[in-house]
This record gives structure tokens, sequence and C-alpha cells, in this order.
């Protein structure tokens, strides 16, 4: 198995479409997915140099929210129904009216859920990004991608010290791009440019965060969003495509920073945090390690963002010898052989582990 993306698109044996088909399922995947952030992310940037929006421009977005689940209610009940009526899709019927009963639900509420009438603070931005989450893996799926590869090592052992692995990564990635983001944001700040404008208030209160909930929700949307849809779909969908990594990293690491833009110039520092992350997928095809590495990390940068800073680093430099400690046990577990008398062997990790499918 080769650590590569290209070693899971043939994953499922279905007829793969043309390079521009993939290129207008990953385009649209990206605009159903962002289009609603983005726009709001547009507006904050405009308020931040000083423009003056129409008073209907909220009425504006939740239209164009409501567009999104619209497309989304249709798309992925289509998806669904596609895949499960192949004949090498092996599904009985009654898992296949399951299915679809279950896409075409998961549709109903996430466009109910886009109504302001009915949607609950940011319950419905959560139940949007997991509904675009499934479209996607079923969008890649029917392609013939399967976002998370299986290990191919038969020792447990050796997958949890892989997956522990990926996920440490994934908190150190993040952890790169915040840093690069918060130094860029005081040295801004400091300088005071006026024709630069930097985010002046603090991160939550800047997304209109106000408690645990609206953390926990936000939290959701964004792994969901920007692990399993930007990152993993549509790198999946790029790769089968074709195209040059290059393309692939821009065009990730360009949604990544517009959809952080309410810092401003700052926000460049996340196109680190995009690329390392893109690197990590496109190199070990392991989605859950990275959903849960950047889940991790929000929800822990969440909750510790109102305290004070000396509080922030003593917290942080405790939890850092928390993992590591954790991490020589995950370690010490993985070089233990798997049955007494039997040698497992340790991956260099210098080199590049294959095993052909």
């Amino acid at each position: 198995m080769t650590k590569s993306l290209e070693s899971g698109m043939a994953a499922v044996p279905q007829k793969t479409p043309g390079a521009r088909g993939l290129l207008l399922r990953a385009g649209g995947l990206l605009l159903l997915a962002t289009s609603g952030s983005l726009a709001g992310v547009v507006v904050h940037v405009g308020a931040m140099y000083g423009m003056h929006w129409p008073p209907r421009t909220d009425q504006y977005l939740v239209v164009l929210q409501l567009g999104a689940a619209t497309a989304l209610f249709i798309w992925l009940p289509w998806v669904v129904i596609g895949r499960t009526t192949l004949t090498f899709d092996k599904v009985s019927p009654g898992q296949r009216l399951l299915k679809c009963g279950a896409a075409v639900g998961c549709g109903t509420l996430t466009l109910c859920a886009a109504v302001p009438a009915f949607s609950a603070d940011r319950l419905g931005q959560a139940v949007f990004g997991c509904s675009a989450a499934w479209l996607a893996i079923e969008v890649s799926r029917s392609n013939g991608i399967v976002l998370e590869r299986p290990s191919c090592s038969p020792d447990r052992r050796q997958r949890r010290r892989e997956t522990w692995s990926i996920t440490e990564s994934v908190l150190a990635a993040c952890a790169m791009g915040a840093a690069l983001t918060f130094v860029l944001l005081q040295i801004l700040l400091r300088l005071d440019v006026g024709a630069l404008p930097v985010m002046e208030g603090g991160q939550l209160s800047t997304l209109g965060l106000g408690g645990i909930g609206d953390l926990l929700a936000m939290v959701v949307w964004t792994v969901a969003i920007e692990d399993v849809v930007i990152v993993a779909a549509v790198a999946a969908l790029l790769t089968a495509a074709r195209r040059p990594a290059w393309q692939i990293y821009t065009t990730i690491c360009v949604v990544e920073v517009l959809l952080h833009a309410y810092f401003g110039l700052p926000a460049i520092g996340m196109a680190l945090y995009a690329a390392r992350r893109v690197w990590l997928y496109r190199r070990y095809q392991r989605l859950l390690p990275l959903v849960v590495g950047h889940a991790l990390f929000d929800l822990l940068g969440g909750l510790l963002m109102p305290l004070p800073l000396s509080y922030r680093v003593l917290v942080v430099v405790s939890l850092l010898i928390v993992v590591h400690l954790m991490e020589r046990r995950v370690m010490a577990v993985a070089d233990e052989p798997e049955r007494i008398g039997e040698a497992v062997p340790v991956a260099d990790p210098e080199k590049e582990i294959s095993c052909d499918r």
C-alpha cells in the first residue's frame, strides 16, 4: 500500500467520469459548502474597510443559505439513489430504501435548519456541515474514491501508532497556522496601518460565539466543511482528475484563507495550516485522524481563548506534558510484540512504506 492519495482511487470498482466531470463535482462541493460562509466573510471584511452594506444584506445571506440547503436537498438523495441502484454496489432492497430515506430525511432537516424560524442559533450551521460532509463522502464514493483508507498493517498496534502519529501531526499543523496568524495579527495591530485593517476583537466575539453550545456547533461545522469537504473530498477529486499537486494545494489554501479572512491580512497565515493538512491527507489518506486532531485543537482553543495569556500558556504546557506521556505509552505498546515470542517489525520512519493493492 503506497501511503499516498493515488493508492485509494480505485477502492470502489465504479466507472470514474472524465477529468471535467470530476472538476465540476469538486467545484460544486466547494461552492455549496462555502458560499454562505464566504458571503458572510465578504460582508465582514467590507465593514472593516468602512463599507456600508444595504439594510437587506442579512436577508440576502439567508436566501443564499437557503439556496445552498436546497441544492444539498436535491443533490444528496440523487447521489445516494444513483449509487445504491448500481449493480456492483451490493445492497439489499431494504438497505437501499433505508439509505435513500436517510438521505431524503437529512436533506429535509438541512433545508428546515436553514430557515431562520426553525434554526436554533448555530445548530442549523452544524446540521448543514454534517449534511455537506455526507454529500462529499457520497460524491467521492460514487466516483470510485474512498476518503478513508484502511491501514495495510495487519498489526493493530502498528495501526494505532500510525493513527496517533497522524493526529499529532494535525494538531501541530493547526498550532503552527494559528501561531503564525496570531503573530501577524499582533504585528499589524502594533503597526496600526490604516490601509491594512485587522481583526481588533477576539475570534470568538468576531464569530458571534456566545457559549459552549455555539462553540461545539462551530467545531462540528468546521471539521465537516474544512476537513471532509475542502481537504479530503476536493483533494481526492482533483487527484483523480490528474491535476498537478500545485493546483490542489493552491485551490485548498486559497479557500481556507478566504474562510478566515475575518482576521484581515493575518489570514494568510492559515495557508500554512491548510497546506500541511493537505500534505498529511495526500500522503496517508486518513480522514479520521484529520477530523479528530482538528476538532480537539479548535475545541481546546475555544475554551482557552477567554483566559488570560499566562493561564493559556500554563494550560498548554500542562497538556503538552500529558500528550507526551500518552505518546510514550502508545508508542511503547505499539512496539510490543502481538504475541509472546513473536517479534513485530517496526517500520523505518525515514522510508515510505508501500504495499500493492
